[in-house]
């Protein structure tokens, strides 16, 4: 194996020195036989020089034509094939033993080079194109058609097979042209080996079909891979499809598509079904959530509008008289309406005063009807709003003046409004800062009342938190207390609030003094059962209206409601507590 080795080592050596030798002989250079030949060194050398002395000859014939270069390449041709038989007697036994043994591992010297065999063939084949591109115009020209004809060939056909078909081609068109040049003589050869041109380039024949063959195997190979792919069932390639366009449906047809149809499964329709509830869903909140607020807008922007009218004759004051009855009793006989209520009146005739409090939202008409439902969610106009009207209580009697002039029935004791806790403060909504500021009430501690022919002044003396159900011992239904029986009822009412008051005061509270109860839901308590009450007392006459309000502090001992205590377990209230009662001078 190792001399295997060597003998191809040796050949391969043999074939540069002899590539070598060309260029040298083009150029003109001595040559100069190779010292890694051990034999026959003087014939080499000879023969070297008859090849230089003929390609010399071959520059001095610039003006011979094309034709007798190319008559001397082919008897060049000639001699050497006849010199190539009576070399192959001699040397065919050793020829073809070292063919048998470099055959099999010619794959492996081709697989040692770094490039492709067909890149090496390229390079050769361009290297002896600039070398003979010297020789001759007419040679040059030759190996240019030549050389074009390769790249034609290369560009059209784009196998491994025809590029090397190419290449043998053209290096078989520099053998001839260099054995025209030399006529009779043979062209160079290494010692010990007078194989032919086709002998050399066998091995490289040899490499080229099997360079070839492994081409041809793996473009077999890649065309087998393709068509594997290519026949890969539909779920992995699938070719591409042309989007159809869909049609645009019409506003019929997409609102129909939101209901159930006909072919809609039972998961699709329940879909459908869950949105249409969804959508309405939202639009009855969105419609109950617009309509609060334009509630809200609308019976801010009445009552600001009806009390306009009022306040332009506000300031006009009442027609009373006071007339002595034949009995010696002091009697009012009210003249007319005061100017304002009578423009109130003459749109409403349920319309019985006005409420005001300086400084808050409060400034709204007082209705009075047959019931108290009517205006819990009306207007004055009779219109629906969510916000209603202040109303008092039915059954109080507040100037209810006849045709006369006189009251039909005394004034009630405790006069109840009522009135909805709104969000934007409307109606009684700001009393929940008396509840929640402790500033408040001295800002704010006298309340404005005026009928339809007087008008009054109260100060608030206690406000206080209920439990609308409260059926223990801490019930105080001060709503349905209009009137008192006697001087104890009264003070068992106004002290029965003394003890639940937020924060207490100095203002007094007499037998006789007409009370005014303000009564509104809170959520002070759960389920809408809290309601706070403001109790005030009639300002006398000649009286100052702040005087007992500019000093008030929080009630150490507060009396709540049953529910709060359930709510407050570690809070109680002690009866036994100092306590300071309304009474006659001073209580009792």
């Amino acid at each position: 194996m190792s001399d295997r080795l060597n003998d191809e080592s040796s050949e391969a050596q043999r074939r540069a020195e002899k590539i070598k030798a060309i260029r040298r002989s083009i150029h003109g250079e001595a040559e100069v036989a190779p010292t890694t030949y051990d034999n026959n060194k003087t014939s080499e050398s000879e023969r070297s020089e008859t090849i230089s002395d003929r390609i010399m000859r071959a520059k001095e014939k610039h003006s011979s034509t094309a034709e007798d270069i190319l008559d001397e390449l082919d008897q060049a041709i000639a001699f050497e094939k006849a010199e190539a038989e009576r070399a192959a007697a001699e040397t065919a036994a050793a020829a073809e033993k070292s063919a048998v043994d470099a055959s099999p591992d010619i794959s492996d010297i081709i697989n040692e080079l770094e490039t492709p065999v067909q890149e090496e063939l390229s390079e050769i084949a361009d290297e002896i194109t600039e070398d003979f591109s010297e020789v001759d115009t007419g040679i040059a020209a030759e190996v240019e058609d030549f050389t074009e004809t390769v790249t034609e060939s290369s560009e059209e056909d784009t196998t491994m097979e025809e590029t090397a078909a190419a290449v043998e081609e053209t290096a078989e068109t520099f053998t001839e042209a260099e054995a025209d040049d030399t006529e009779d003589t043979m062209v160079f050869t290494p010692v010990g080996h007078n194989n032919t041109v086709e002998d050399q380039l066998a091995p490289l024949k040899r490499a080229e079909e099997e360079a070839a063959q492994q081409l041809k195997k793996t473009s077999e190979s890649i065309d087998e891979q393709s068509f594997q792919k290519s026949t890969v069932p539909d779920e992995t390639v699938k070719p591409a499809k042309k989007k159809k366009k869909k049609k645009k449906k019409t506003f019929k047809q997409w609102l129909r598509g939101l209901f159930p149809e006909k072919g809609d499964s039972v998961l699709e329709c329940v879909r459908k079904i869950v949105f249409l509830g969804s959508i309405i869903a939202i639009c009855v909140c969105g419609y109950l959530v617009g309509d609060y607020y334009y509630d809200l807008w609308s019976s801010k922007h009445k009552t600001s509008e009806l009390m306009d009218i009022y306040d332009i004759y506000k300031d006009r004051e009442p027609d009373i008289e006071e007339v002595t009855t034949p009995e010696g009793d002091k009697r009012k006989k009210y003249g007319s309406m005061l100017d304002g209520a009578k423009k109130l009146w003459d749109i409403n005739h349920d319309i019985v005063g006005v409420i005001s409090i300086p400084d808050t939202p409060l400034n709204n008409p007082v209705l009075q009807a047959d019931d108290n439902s009517k205006y819990l969610d009306k207007k004055y106009d009779l219109t629906d709003n969510i916000a209603g009207e202040i109303f008092m209580d039915y059954r109080n009697h507040f100037d209810d003046v006849g045709e006369d002039g006189y009251l039909r029935y005394e004034n009630s004791q405790n006069l109840i409004l009522y009135g909805h806790d709104m969000y934007d403060d409307q109606m009684f909504g700001f009393l929940k800062y008396y509840l929640r500021n402790e500033a408040y009430y001295g800002a704010h501690p006298v309340i404005d009342l005026s009928s339809n022919y007087e008008r009054y002044k109260y100060k608030i003396f206690a406000f206080f938190m209920l439990d609308n159900s409260d059926d223990t011992d801490t019930r105080f239904d001060c709503w349905n207390t209009l009137d008192f029986a006697d001087e104890k009822e009264f003070y068992d009412f106004v002290n029965e609030a003394k003890r639940r008051t937020i924060r207490t005061n100095d203002v007094d509270v007499e037998y006789g003094d007409q009370l005014l109860t303000l009564s509104t839901c809170s959520t002070f308590f759960p389920d809408e059962r809290g309601r706070l009450i403001i109790l005030a007392r009639r300002v006398r006459e000649g009286e100052d209206p702040k005087k007992g309000t500019e000093h008030s502090e929080a009630n150490p001992n507060i009396k709540w409601p049953t529910l709060y205590y359930s709510i407050h377990p570690d809070e109680h209230y002690d009866p036994d507590a100092k306590f300071v009662p309304y009474g006659p001078k001073g209580g009792k």
